[in-house]
């Protein structure tokens, strides 16, 4: 595991002083959530039918699924910045702590981490002492288990792991982009999907391509498409199941 955090100067001064203080809390740390793995995760739970029914019935299929929801609530129409308001700062918050993670590295040689990190002066002893007991207990979890978000979820301002944010939010807009498709008449033209989203630059049809060319490359970016389609669902299904980021 390794992570390096580079965010510095005033607006970092406020977020630490909320932390410490829990003044205007989730007004402060919403900016923080955008763009990372809990938006992420938030993002498949909002796209899956299974959470959604779990959610309206009570009924969940697992311990995994009902912590899940005992994380994250009913999202149906519950925008994130409202999640995050209403429910997401309490559940999520104390994951941000005013100890300012700058990097963790576990060592090649002996069963030890490095961790390096910035300490304010608004943050009292005590507090120092309970965040790093927190971020040591988080880390430990992480790589003592399966490595997934979903078993140490306070972990998500540090988290890092291979599938990166970045993969994530472009599975999950190829696989939205996919259910909206199977409701039109065009359903079997994936390549559509895969062209709007330049997914495969070398199946993208040039001037001067001949029919039989551009059948070829049609055929390519469905592949393409197809194959992120199935990494969409199932970041979604195992959201759904209490497992995540995992794609298989």
């Amino acid at each position: 595991m390794k992570y390096e955090h580079q965010d510095s100067g005033s607006t970092e001064l406020r977020l630490v002083k909320a932390i410490v203080t829990k003044s205007n809390a989730a007004l402060i740390t919403e900016p923080y959530i955008y763009g990372g793995y809990l938006e992420a995760w938030y993002r498949c739970l909002r796209l899956s039918k299974q959470y959604t029914q779990n959610c309206r019935t009570g009924i969940f299929p697992s311990e995994a699924a009902f912590e899940t929801y005992c994380l994250f609530g009913v999202l149906e129409d519950c925008p994130i910045s409202q999640w995050w308001h209403e429910n997401g700062c309490e559940k999520f918050g104390s994951g941000m702590t005013s100890l300012r993670i700058r990097m963790v590295t576990k060592r090649q040689q002996g069963n030890s981490y490095f961790i390096s990190l910035d300490a304010f002066n608004d943050t009292s002893d005590s507090m120092a002492g309970e965040e790093f007991s927190l971020i040591i207990k988080l880390i430990r979890i992480l790589n003592s288990s399966n490595g997934l978000l979903s078993s140490a979820p306070l972990a998500w301002p540090i988290y890092k792991c291979k599938i990166s944010c970045d993969s994530i939010k472009l599975c999950l807009d190829v696989y939205e982009a996919h259910e909206r498709l199977i409701k039109s008449s065009d359903k079997g033209n994936l390549w559509r999907i895969g062209e709007q989203l330049r997914l495969n630059p070398k199946a993208m049809p040039k001037t001067g391509d001949t029919h039989s060319e551009i059948v070829d490359k049609h055929i390519a970016m469905g592949k393409t498409v197809s194959a992120m389609v199935k990494k969409g669902r199932g970041l979604v299904e195992n959201a759904s199941n209490g497992l995540f980021p995992l794609f298989k």
